[in-house]
Parts: C-alpha cells; structure tokens; sequence
C-alpha cells in the first residue's frame, strides 16, 4: 500500500475503493470497515496539511466518512473540515454530495453544519438552496438554506 503522501500526491478518482467505507454489513463488536486504518490516516494528514488535498479526494473523503457514520452510529470530527473545504473549494457542485453526507444520520447532520464559510460562497449556496427548494426539491433544501442563511449571520 502507498505511503499517506504519496496516495494524496498521485490520487486519482481510480484510488477511491482504497478509502472507501467497506462496510462489512454487520454493527457493533462484529462491525468492520476494511479500509478505515488506512483511510484515517489519510483524513490525519488532511488535518495537518489540507492544501495538498485535491478537491476529488476530499470528497471521496468526505462520502465515506459520513457513510462510516451512519453504519457506525458516531462520527469522525474531521467531518466537519472535510465539508469546509469541500464546500469552500468545490460549491454549489458539491451541493449534492454534501446534502447526501448530511442525510447520513443525526451525527453526520450535526457535525457537517459545524463549519465556517466565506461570506460570498455560503451566500451562493444559500441561493442554490432556495432556488432548489422553490423548484419542487426536497424538504431538506430548506433546511439547508437555514443552515447557511445562520452561517451569514456569524
């Protein structure tokens, strides 16, 4: 297996099932996802170094994390950082991916809100919201556009 730096450095979409959530089907003492030593290490040095992170990997990153989460019925604070940046970076076109990473449970929902964007970037997704709300979208878009007409108010 390659070393953390140089699976982050070479990542590519085709590395993705090295950190995908490779859930055994199974809770508590017989749960196992087969791929989470390796992918916190990954997510460790996202903490330490996020801008050698290609936008790519952090999503994928950010997909198994909260899908970890659902199964696992507990969530890795790192959650919160991945969807910062996954947001901050990639916007209204990780809109989708963020709204699915929150629906992952009550603890993926919480800590995916813990976050802090720029003003101009969480205006642009509270209007992608709205305009997704008003166009027939689930109810969750409105519950999202709350979330980041709050984050204005910080």
């Amino acid at each position: 297996m390659l070393a953390v730096e140089d699976f982050v450095r070479t990542y590519s979409p085709d590395a993705e099932p090295q950190i995908a959530f490779a859930w055994n089907g199974k809770h508590a003492d017989e749960f196992v996802d087969g791929n989470l030593q390796f992918r916190r290490a990954v997510c460790s040095y996202f903490e330490d170094d996020k801008d050698a992170f290609p936008l790519a990997l952090i999503a994928a990153l950010f997909k198994a994390e909260t899908l970890f989460a659902k199964e696992a019925w507990g969530v890795n604070r790192v959650v919160s950082r991945l969807a910062q940046e996954l947001l901050e970076r990639g916007g209204v076109e990780y809109l989708d991916l963020y709204m699915a990473g929150a629906r992952c449970g009550m603890d993926a929902f919480i800590e995916t809100g813990n976050i802090t964007l720029s003003k101009p970037r969480c205006q642009q997704l509270l209007g992608q919201c709205q305009a997704n709300e008003a166009n027939g979208g689930e109810k969750q878009w409105g519950m999202l556009a709350e979330r980041f007409a709050f984050l204005l108010t910080k």
